[in-house]
């Protein structure tokens, strides 16, 4: 037993020294903003396998946002469910195998704008719109009223 605390031990440490100083402190911001045309309001509900940041209604232009710190394991996954007459839309808004990469991630703060013709990602060069994924949908809707 004490062999296999030494080895979980040094895999520990030698992880935590591969890993940037300020992922084990700084937290993640995720910001999820309405940019729907003609003032239509949204639906949006957002979650992870372990948290869930409820269902909330969006004006034009308004947004949500919630901060949380990423797993140590590399796998923290954020994703919302979008309505606005449409039928469903959904896109993972955080992927941290993706978002923290140095050349296409968000890092520490990732901002969608929600568009009719797919979510765009605000990044330091400008955006980066995505089509959406195929209707659906979502269990997270199921019944819900909307």
């Amino acid at each position: 037993m004490r062999h296999n605390s030494a080895i979980l031990a040094t895999v520990l440490l030698l992880a935590a020294f591969a890993m940037p100083a300020d992922s084990f402190f700084e937290k993640t911001r995720v910001m999820v903003q309405n940019d729907l045309q003609g003032g239509q309001e949204m639906k949006v509900h957002c979650k992870s396998k372990d948290d869930d940041i409820g269902v909330h209604f969006l004006k034009q232009h308004g947004s949500i946002s919630w901060k949380f710190r990423p797993s140590f394991w590399g796998n923290t996954l954020f994703f919302c469910y979008f309505n606005w007459g449409e039928g469903f839309k959904h896109i993972d808004v955080y992927h941290q195998y993706r978002d923290e990469d140095d050349f296409t991630g968000c890092h520490h703060f990732c901002h969608w704008l929600v568009r009719a013709t797919g979510p765009c990602l605000i990044m330091k060069n400008g955006l980066n719109c995505y089509n959406w994924p195929e209707n659906m949908l979502p269990h997270a809707f199921v019944g819900e009223r909307l």
